[in-house]
């Protein structure tokens, strides 16, 4: 039987960014998790634009700790406000992902491909090193550099099946599936969906793989035929352009709002992504009683099968797309068996499975000697105020 013990979890993100996002949404999640079972965790923001540039002077990093500085003095706090936190998990700002930044531990976690290189770059010191891989991050980076991360020697977590078999087509090694969870509590039924009136809901980004465009093209074809059903988009940008009068928008809508109001009033939700390492926004809404309509775009497979639990199409096809929104629409029986279905089906994904699997992981790999000697019960809540 494995021994288990209290291990120093450091988790690097790509940048501080204020507002919900998913794959800050899902490392969150999982220091939520490992806080609560006992491990102590910092969550680590560096303070350059996101493009894979690490600063390579001193001048630089006295400019960047500066430029922190003066951003942090205008954050109201906490750091982080639109998802709760484990009051022990530490929250720290730092000049770049270098050993002097970096406190020493037992695990340490890139979360996006230019952090990786950083990761396997650091001194053995900072503990066992892995990998959370969401997505084929080439939509932020060129397709060579963040391939090569595959191949960089850490310990790699992949959300989907869709990445791991990408992984291995890669020639990647040393891959684990772990799909995400959602936060059921949360992401749940609070208005019958039987007793929703028909209406559409989808998500608005500015990121290409979000397929706007397409998602938008086929909405206008949607409501030229049915004029009536109403259609909503939401956001944490504000409405653009592009999106026009007839469709109800929601700026930014804290958790409860998101629940509440959006998933739980919308019947049908649709989305036209790409490609996306493991979706959460239509797995949210599942989970809140809406029947998915949206396009196979690879990381949706984990839960969501076509004709069963959902109406995929592939990405791109929009009059594929259309088609199943006038299924679903004209299909009250569908509609709901793809509902239920749907929302029965998601309810497998939680963190607690997904958290439990992580924590595994780390144990398996974890060095022999952890360097949490105080037992976390002893040790006073950080104060999150600091830039190193």
């Amino acid at each position: 039987m494995m021994n288990r013990r209290n291990l120093q979890i450091s988790f690097i993100l790509p940048a501080y960014f204020p507002h919900p996002n998913g794959g800050y949404r899902v490392v969150y999640e999982y220091a939520n998790f490992l806080a609560t079972h006992g491990h102590a965790v910092t969550i680590i923001f560096p303070w350059w634009q996101l493009g894979g540039n690490q600063p390579d002077s001193l001048l630089e990093l006295v400019k960047l700790r500066l430029r922190g500085l003066k951003t942090r003095m205008r954050i109201i706090k906490p750091l982080v406000s639109w998802h709760k936190l484990h009051p022990r998990i530490k929250l720290r700002l730092v000049a770049a992902v270098q050993n002097r930044f970096i406190p020493d531990g037992d695990i340490t976690v890139a979360t996006a491909w230019m952090t990786a290189p950083w990761i396997a770059a650091l001194s053995p010191t900072k503990g066992t090193k892995f990998y959370l891989i969401q997505h084929h991050e080439t939509w932020s980076g060129p397709e060579e550099k963040v391939n090569a991360t595959w191949h960089l020697p850490l310990h790699k977590i992949v959300i989907s099946k869709w990445l791991e078999e990408l992984g291995i087509k890669l020639g990647a090694t040393d891959l684990r599936h772990i799909p995400n969870g959602i936060d059921q509590e949360r992401f749940r039924i609070l208005s019958p969906p039987e007793g929703r009136r028909l209406s559409i809901l989808s998500l608005y980004h500015k990121y290409a793989f979000k397929g706007i465009p397409d998602a938008l093209a086929v909405l206008h074809s949607y409501h030229q035929r049915f004029p009536d059903v109403p259609v909503s988009m939401f956001g944490v940008l504000p409405r653009g352009s592009d999106v026009p009068e007839w469709i109800q928008y929601f700026t930014n809508p804290n958790q409860d709002a998101l629940v509440q109001d959006i998933y739980n009033q919308h019947a049908v939700y649709f989305g036209a992504s790409l490609a996306e390492g493991w979706a959460l926004p239509p797995a949210e809404a599942m989970a809140c009683g809406c029947a998915f309509v949206g396009t196979d775009s690879g990381g949706v497979r984990d839960y969501a099968t076509d004709g069963d639990t959902a109406l995929l199409s592939a990405p791109g096809d929009r009059d594929g797309l259309l088609q199943n929104l006038i299924r679903i629409t004209e299909n009250a029986p569908l509609r709901r068996h793809i509902q239920s279905r749907g929302t029965e089906n998601i309810h497998q994904f939680t963190w607690e499975v997904a958290g439990n699997a992580m924590e595994t992981y780390f144990q398996e790999h974890a060095p022999a000697q952890s360097t949490l000697t105080l037992p976390l019960e002893c040790q006073k809540p950080p104060v999150n105020r600091g830039i190193w």
